[in-house]
This record gives structure tokens, C-alpha cells and sequence, in this order.
């Protein structure tokens, strides 16, 4: 992930961030395989789901109008890829929490770490809002269920873009690694 990291559980030392691994308080130099893996699928789901999307935008304006729920391939994808999504995202919490992430990158000013740490907790928690919402749109017909849906979409976007540009900027311009460390297992 681009700058910074959610805490994790406590060390030794009292520290967030750092895990003891065989002794005490050695900090995590990278992610896991896993770690990695989880990551590039939920963001090639989320792309999905913004690509095919607006089937079940169709879908649920029908429903509101009909009062009918009208199922087809692209409402069936859409659900099954929320709900996974939703799954990956408890999954990828476990494993910071198990894991642990790298720590900052020394250079980065803590306004830089403080704004990672904010999108990276803005992710995470519209990882798990957009399903949830999403499902109490599509179960219970419910409007305000749908346009935090809908307003939850927005956010993420510029939280993703926010994501992908401070990754691309560590990679490229400041040259710190930063992609290189959701491309290539630790050890």
C-alpha cells in the first residue's frame, strides 16, 4: 500500500505498527504474499463492480418503481462480488492484525503518514460499507440505503485515486519503493 499503515496489535515495546516476530520488536519489513494477493483482488473486483455497476443500478430503479425485484446475471454478479469483497476485506484485517504492515517510511513527513493512514482507514471502511449498504438497499427497498450507496461510490474513487497517485508518486518521483512493496512478498 502507498504511505503509512493502520496500527496493528500492540508489541513489546507498546508500539503500533510493528509486530514481535522471533524477538523483540522487530518491525515488519513487508507485506505477505497473502497480504499482496488480497489486495489486488479486491481491487480488480471493486473495478469490476464499477464496470458492470450500473446493471444494478437499473435493476433497483425498477424495483423502486415496481416494488418487484427484477434478478438477472449482472444483479447476480453484483451481489456475489459485494459479498465477496466483503469477506476479503475482514480477511485483509485479520492479516494486518496477525502480520502486521511496514512501518512509515522514515522520510515521509507525518502529514504524509497521517493522510495515508486516513485513506488507508477510508478504504477499509468503505470496503465493508458499500456491501452493507448496498445489501440494505437491494433486502429492505430502502432509498436511504441506496444513496449512502451511492455516496459511499464517490468517496471511494477519490480515495483510490488519492491511493494510486501517492503510490506512483513514491515509486516514481521520490523513488522509495513504495508500489515495489505491494508487488513482492517480504522475505
Amino acid at each position: 500500500m502507498a504511505l503509512g499503515h493502520l496500527p496493528t496489535a500492540r508489541d513489546a515495546g507498546g508500539r503500533f505498527g510493528q509486530r514481535t516476530i522471533g524477538g523483540p520488536s522487530m518491525s515488519v519489513k513487508g507485506y505477505s504474499r497473502m497480504q499482496i494477493r488480497l489486495h489486488w483482488a479486491v481491487f480488480g473486483l471493486v473495478v469490476v463492480q464499477f464496470l458492470f455497476g450500473n446493471g444494478m443500478g437499473h435493476a433497483f430503479g425498477q424495483y423502486m418503481d415496481t416494488g418487484e425485484k427484477g434478478f438477472s446475471l449482472l444483479v447476480g454478479l453484483h451481489i456475489l462480488i459485494g459479498l465477496s469483497i466483503l469477506v476479503l476485506a475482514f480477511w485483509r484485517l485479520g492479516l494486518r492484525f496477525l502480520h502486521g504492515v511496514p512501518a512509515p517510511d522514515p522520510a515521509h513527513s507525518p502529514a504524509q503518514v497521517l493522510l495515508a493512514r486516513v485513506i488507508h482507514g477510508g478504504l477499509y471502511v468503505l470496503m465493508v460499507a458499500l456491501p452493507v449498504s448496498g445489501m440494505l438497499a437491494w433486502s429492505l427497498g430502502s432509498g436511504l440505503a441506496a444513496g449512502l450507496h451511492a455516496g459511499f461510490r464517490v468517496i471511494l474513487v477519490l480515495l483510490i485515486l488519492l491511493h494510486v497517485a501517492a503510490a506512483l508518486m513514491g515509486q516514481y518521483i521520490k523513488k522509495d519503493g513504495t508500489l515495489t512493496r505491494m508487488l513482492k512478498a517480504e522475505g
